[in-house]
Order: C-alpha cells, then structure tokens, then sequence
C-alpha cells in the first residue's frame, strides 16, 4: 500500500507519513528509521520496510526500540488508518478491559475537579505542577503528556487525565512507560469499535515468528526424539504450579489470562520486558491464555531467573514444549513442508518469467542507484562540512570547560581558605564568649558588692542626718544659753559695780569649801575620762575662778558656777542621749565614720571640762 508505483522500495517522505499512524513520537520514529536505513541512502526495501514495522510493535509494547528486540515475540503493530483493512490489529479494543480501576478513577476525578477545570479540560499550565510534584525524569513526564492527550487538542479531559495519573503511578513502581499508549489503557469513551470480517494482520503473528526462528529437524526424527524427550518441569514442581494456578484463574476457565497473571508477575521482581518475552515463549497458541503446562513452564523459568541467573532462551528448547503442545508442533512442522514443496513446484514454473523481470528491475535499480550515489555524495560533502563545524563548535567547548575547570580549582582554593578563616574565627568568638561570660560573672558580683555598699552608704548617710539633726538641735539650745551666758554676765558686771553683798553675813566662812567628791573620781575607771597632766583651762597665769579673788568675786563666782552648771546639766542629758545612740549603734557595725569620731571626741572633751569645774 505504501509502495504505490510497485517499486520495491518506500522513500523517505512516503514511510513517515505512514509510520506517523503508528502513534509514536518523531523521536522515537526518528530512531526506528535510522536502525531500518541501515545504509543511510534514504529508501527502505521490502525487507528493511519489515524491519521498521517490527521496531513499530516493539515500541507499541514498552520493549526497547533496537535491534536485538527484532528476534522478541511482539504482537502486531497497530495503525489509526481505519480505511484499509490490512491496517488494523487482530484484536478489537473495544473488548479489553480498561486497566484503570474503579476506585483509582474516583481517586483521579477527585484531583482533576481540585484543578478547575473549564468546560471539562485541563491545559498543560494546569496538569503541568501536578506531574512535576512525581520528581519523574522530564523526558518520561513528556511521554506520559503524549500518551494521555489522546485526540491530540493539547488538553486533558477527565478520562485522559486518569490515564496521565495511572502511567504516573507505574512509572513511580519502577515500571517502564511504554512507547505507545496500549490497548488496555485507552479509555472506553476513546475507542472505536472495529468490526472488519477478514481482517488480516500486517505481518506474521508472534506464534508463526517464534516458529520461524527455531531450527527444527526433519519430520521423522522429531517424531522419534519427542515423545522421549522429558519435560524441564519436575512432577514435584508441577503439583506446586498447579495450586498456585487454581489461585489465579479466578474466572475457573481452566486458563489465565494476562489480566489474572499481570499482578502475580510482577510481584516476582523482574522486568516488564522480561516477563513479556516469558509469556510469549509460554503462550504456544497465541492465544493470550497460559493452560496449567503452559502456567508452569512460565513459572519454571521465572524460577531459574531468580534462583540461577539463567536467562530464558529465545525459542522453546524440545524439553521445554509442555508435552500436551508437542504433538501440535509436530503437526505445524508437517503443513510447513508441504507449503514448501508447493512453493517451490510453483517457483520452478514461473522462474524464467521472475529471472527476465528481476533483470528489468536491476537495470532500473542500477539507474536509480546512481542517481542516490550521486545526491549521497552531495550529502557526505554537506555532511564533511557541518561536521568540521561540529569538531570546531567541540573545540570551543573544550577550551570553555579548561577555563571553567581553571576557575573552579581557583574557587575551591578560595573556599578553603575561607573554610580556614571561619574555623579561626569561630574558635575566637568561642573564646570571646567565654570571656564574656567570665567577666559577666565579675560585673555580677561587683555589682552585688556594689549593692552593699549603697545599702552601707544610705545607712551611713541617714545616720549623718540624724547627728546632724543632733548637732543642730545642740547649736540652737546653745545659742539661747550663750544668750543668757551674756545676759548674767552683764548682770555680773553690774554686781561688780554695786555689790549689795559687801558685808558677808557668813563671813570667811566658805559655806561650799568642803568638797563631798573629793578623794574619789567616779570616771577613773573609764578610759575616756583619764586626767591630764595639764589643765586646758589655764591661760596666761589668769584664772577667772581663783581663790585669790576678794570675797565679793567670789560670791559672784559662786553664781556663776551655779549658774553654768545648771545649763551644762540641762544640755548634759541631750549629748547624753546621742552619745548614747552613737556607741551603741556603731557597737554593731564595730565601726565609727569620721563624723561619728569627731562628735564622741568633742563630747568627752567636753565633759571634762564640766567634771573638772
């Protein structure tokens, strides 16, 4: 169909508008073309064309896109181009099961109505955030983007949505995203019912392409070696893949479908493509269902993954074809030797007629090869001159990444030494730290003792009022007795003047001669009160309380002395009374300040004097 003009040969432009139904990304069309153009000339031939198709199926089914994937059994690949019948797959979609469950699809309703949508859709700006927050790769993200917008409008309905979720949540299981988007996960509203009669597939189906690849030996010598030939699967293992078989068919159809088998699977751990190639090997007809040999062959060889590292072989080994299969194998290798004979009977008779067309079509082939050489040559020259723009484009980024190299040995010198410096730093701010709080603990206790010495200060300064309040107390007594002190000397003076005494009646007689304290000193035990050797009263030889004095003086003295000691007896209790606080307060402290010294001084001076007159 592709090639129209019956050339045999696909050009460039014709193959990519053909591939592209297929579904796949440019890129990974993009590298199927480059694995099938193994020349690089731009055409595909017949058997090129088949390769491509078969790195199409390999895509479509999540295996890698390369060459060593030609030899795996894959279904057939699949095509959107609904107007030819030799385009659609065996199987109808419509009949898969949608491999979202029932509760996941609330779970994703529930996160796409959170995303207010406008009139049922979901921009990229919207979904974008959400697969981001998966952490996937960007490439898988971008795949899963091209597999979910199905109708290709670059938004996302609810139901397109749920498939973008699902694939995010295999891939987050470590399960590969697969290359096109498979039958299971397109959503029902997605599908279009296919109901061609006689459909055909576009190239041999998996069971035929497994046969194809085995090497079978001549129909009699398969029929002696195999019925002697024992199965890999011991009865003993037989019997435990059996329960485990009954287990799984839950549907008890006698078979396991890949829907009851997928979980059970992949529960063992190993990969996707892996499992799939054991399944094809295991599944002889083709039919999507494993009987109970076919179930336990599959097991077995997961088993000698696991257990022994053995790979399962590409083609079913004899022993390993269950042993209800082999008389089926037997009978396939019997119809493809009669097909042979048949084709070459009619080879023999129309090989005159292919010999004379083959050698039009070389001449024709030789023609349109010389043309190709000729535009190849054009290309390999374009091809020299990108790729010296290439080497020099590669020479400019190495020297850019010797500079950067340059200046990232550079900053790591730097950020050593920075590293050092804040090493030192911090062991001086740790010390620092350490003072600090030494000298905070000093600042603490001067500030303590600083505190008593306040509390000593205020106590001290109030006692100073207190003597002062005394001393000014004492001035303003003694400043009327000074007063009346000059007012009786007055009066003495003017008694001098007049003495109205001239005649004493007493005489000579001193009524006051006799002392009564005389002989004994009350004060002598008293260390304040010691005598002096000399008497502070005597001034100049004149002593205004002498003896000599004639016998009016001496009344006058009389009341004088009289007189003084009556004020110094009234002014005695008052010094008293502070000096009485005086010792007694600072009894306490066994301390005196210099004021408190200077008024106990003064006071016992001065009761001397009156002890003395």
């Amino acid at each position: 169909q592709v090639d129209s003009a019956n050339a045999g040969r696909v050009l460039a432009s014709d193959a990519a508008v053909f591939l592209k139904k297929s579904g796949l990304t440019d890129l990974v069309l993009r590298k199927i073309w480059d694995l099938a153009d193994t020349d690089g000339k731009g055409i595909l031939n017949k058997q090129e064309f088949f390769v491509a198709l078969r790195l199409v199926a390999c895509a479509q089914n999540g295996l890698d896109v390369s060459l060593s994937s030609l030899n795996l059994p894959v279904p057939p690949p699949r095509f959107t181009d609904t107007s030819s019948p030799l385009l659609l797959s065996g199987t109808a979609s419509s009949d898969v099961p949608w491999a979202v469950k029932l509760e996941d699809k609330a779970k994703y309703d529930a996160i796409f109505d959170s995303l207010n949508p406008v009139n049922g859709l979901l921009s990229g700006d919207k979904v974008k955030p959400v697969l981001l927050n998966s952490k996937l790769p960007v490439d898988i993200l971008g795949r899963v983007w091209e597999l979910s917008d199905i109708d290709r409008d670059g938004m996302l309905d609810r139901d397109e949505f749920a498939v973008a979720m699902f694939l995010v949540y295999c891939a987050l299981e470590k399960e590969p995203v697969p290359m096109s988007l498979p039958a299971a996960l397109v959503p029902p509203s997605k599908r279009k019912p296919i109901s061609v009669p006689g459909a055909m597939p576009l190239i041999p189906s998996s069971a035929s392409t497994k046969e194809s690849h085995q090497s079978l030996p001549p129909v009699g010598i398969l029929a002696a070696k195999t019925p002697l030939t024992q199965w890999v699967v011991s009865p003993a293992d037989k019997i435990k893949y059996d329960e485990i078989f009954v287990k799984t068919d839950k549907d008890m159809d006698g078979f396991v479908s890949g829907v009851e088998a997928r979980e059970l699977f992949l529960k063992t751990g190993l990969p996707s493509a892996l499992l799939a190639h054991i399944w094809a090997l295991c599944d002889t007809k083709d039919c999507g269902k494993l009987s109970k040999e076919q179930f336990a062959l599959a097991f077995y060889l997961i088993n000698q993954k696991l257990m022994k590292g053995i790979d399962p072989p590409q083609a079913l080994t004899p022993e390993m074809i269950p042993p209800s299969d082999r008389g089926v194998s037997l009978q396939k290798v019997r119809m493809g030797l009669t097909f042979l004979y048949s084709c070459i009977v009619c080879w023999s008779s129309r090989e005159k007629n292919n010999v004379e067309q083959d050698l039009k079509e070389k001449e024709d082939a030789i023609k349109q090869r010389t043309s190709e050489v000729q535009d190849l040559q054009d290309e390999v020259k374009r091809e020299s001159s990108n790729l010296q723009k290439l080497q020099a484009q590669k020479q400019e980024a190495q020297e850019t990444l010797n500079d950067l190299d340059e200046q990232k040995a550079k900053l790591e010198e730097q950020l050593n030494d920075i590293r050092q410096k804040c090493a030192e730093e911090a062991h001086l701010i740790a010390m620092l730290k350490a003072e600090i709080t030494s000298q905070e603990s000093k600042i603490s206790a001067y500030e303590d003792e600083l505190t008593k010495a306040q509390e000593e200060l205020s106590r001290l300064q109030q006692e100073t009022a207190e003597l002062e309040h005394c001393i000014e107390s004492g001035k303003a007594q003694l400043g009327p007795l000074q007063q009346h002190l000059q007012d009786s000397q007055q009066e003495i003076n003017s008694v001098r003047q007049c003495d109205p005494f001239k005649d004493d009646p007493f005489g000579k007689i001193d009524p006051f001669g006799g002392d009564p304290f005389k002989g004994s000193d009350p004060f002598a035990a008293d260390c304040f009160f010691k005598q002096s050797s000399t008497d502070p009263f005597v001034t100049a030889g004149i002593d205004p309380f002498s003896s000599a004095d004639n016998s009016n003086n001496t009344t006058v003295s009389l009341v004088a002395h009289l007189l003084i000691a009556y004020i110094l007896w009234t002014n005695y209790f008052v010094h008293l009374e502070c000096l009485e606080k005086l010792i007694f307060r600072n009894h306490i402290d066994k301390r005196l300040s210099p004021a408190s010294w200077c008024y106990l001084v003064f006071f016992v001076s001065y009761l001397l004097e009156i002890v003395k007159d």
